[in-house]
């Protein structure tokens, strides 16, 4: 047997494994939980998404181990749908990628349509939006000690419990954030007992756990989701966390993804702030890559609208809201992002939370796209 390759991520080991005739990918889990749930994920999805097949699993003392059959050639920058995004932002052609988006799309539809079905939201996949939200679940832990989430020019410090007394000025547009409100706002969304439109879905759709053929990845959150939340999650990577945000902060994740980094220029936000009394300023300019942002348009206009439509939603923002600020609140703690990038996530806080504010404005030209698709 051949081992090589080892990767980590978070607390996850990956390697490859050439055996006889087998290509493996293996991983490593310490949290006997999360491996569990992987296994059940892949089991619920592996009839109707394409998956690689499962060789076996095995735990050892406090770890588990999976073993994959391993995908691709092993070269770097191949295999998911973030490669096909670099390419064609490098390269200014879209022609590969919307292969890719064409058949993920299409997958997503078809089963979306096979598996529609209303759900309490504890009866779907918990771990990204309800288990972070509940009492004692990662917004607790993030926010409830009140820390310092952007600290301004001259030393002074922004606490949630200081915003709801603050102008919030983002862009030259007025708002307002009561902190504590919009966490139990979160909690009565997503831990209540009122049914949302829900699907067999991946559940974490970032475009390294996507891939051209098309293949899913990476299965903890796999079973029946809230359609809100999986087209939130896609969304929002795309916008700011895939192409800036997660390079940033878990550059180990793309060791063999290196062109992320060379791209990550496309998607630099520039951001302004400034503290004066009791208003504090934030202006930024943001737009994601080009081949985000088409990947965005299509995403929205081809699966996200479509389905609203189908299922009566009459206002797509006001669906995908609370995934949204959850998506913002609840992947990184502020508190730990550099400065630019905290004041950037509070003022599009703010600006999710506006109840003005439409999908096309959030995601840009999405709207020109739209009038030309009509």
């Amino acid at each position: 047997m051949h081992i090589g390759h080892h990767r980590k991520f978070t607390a996850n080991h990956t390697f490859h494994a050439d055996w006889r005739d087998r290509r493996l990918f293996v991983k490593i889990l310490p949290n006997l939980q999360e491996a569990a749930a992987e296994i059940a994920g892949h089991r619920r999805l592996r009839d109707r998404y394409e998956v690689p097949r499962l060789v076996g699993h095995r735990t050892f003392r406090r770890y588990a181990i999976h073993a994959y059959e391993r995908i691709g050639d092993d070269r770097g920058d191949s295999g998911l749908l973030l490669d096909d995004i670099n390419i064609a932002d490098l390269t200014g052609h879209v022609g590969h990628l919307d292969q890719t988006v064409t058949a993920l799309l299409s997958r997503y539809e078809t089963v979306i349509h096979q598996t529609l079905r209303r759900a309490r939201p504890q009866d779907t996949v918990t771990k990204l939006y309800a288990d972070r939200a509940a009492e004692g679940g990662r917004l607790d832990r993030y926010y409830r000690h009140d820390p310092d989430l952007l600290i301004v020019p001259g030393g002074d410090s922004v606490r949630p419990s200081q915003l709801r007394a603050l102008r919030l000025v983002v862009n030259g547009e007025p708002h307002r954030i009561d902190f504590s409100a919009t966490i139990r706002w979160l909690r009565r969304t997503h831990c209540s007992e009122h049914t949302v439109w829900a699907g067999l879905t991946q559940g974490d759709p970032t475009d390294v756990n996507l891939g051209p053929g098309p293949i899913w990845f990476d299965y903890d959150t796999g079973g029946i989701n809230a359609l809100a939340g999986e087209f939130a999650g896609f969304l929002w990577y795309q916008l700011i966390q895939g192409g800036w945000l997660v390079p940033a902060y878990n550059t180990s994740a793309f060791a063999d993804h290196p062109a992320t980094f060379a791209c990550m220029v496309f998607n630099k936000p520039a951001v302004q702030f400034r503290l004066s009394g009791s208003s504090l300023a934030i202006d930024y300019h943001h737009r994601a890559s080009m081949a985000r942002r088409h990947v965005i348009a299509r995403y929205l206009n081809e699966l996200v609208r479509p389905i609203a439509a189908e299922i009566g939603i009459s206002c797509v923002m006001k669906w995908l809201r609370p995934y949204l600020v959850m998506r913002i609140l609840g992947v990184y703690n502020l508190a730990d992002l550099n400065t630019a990038d905290a004041a950037l996530s509070l003022a599009y806080l703010a600006q999710v939370l506006s109840p003005g504010l439409s999908v096309d404005e959030l995601f840009a030209d999405i709207a020109s796209r739209e009038k030309e698709t009509q």
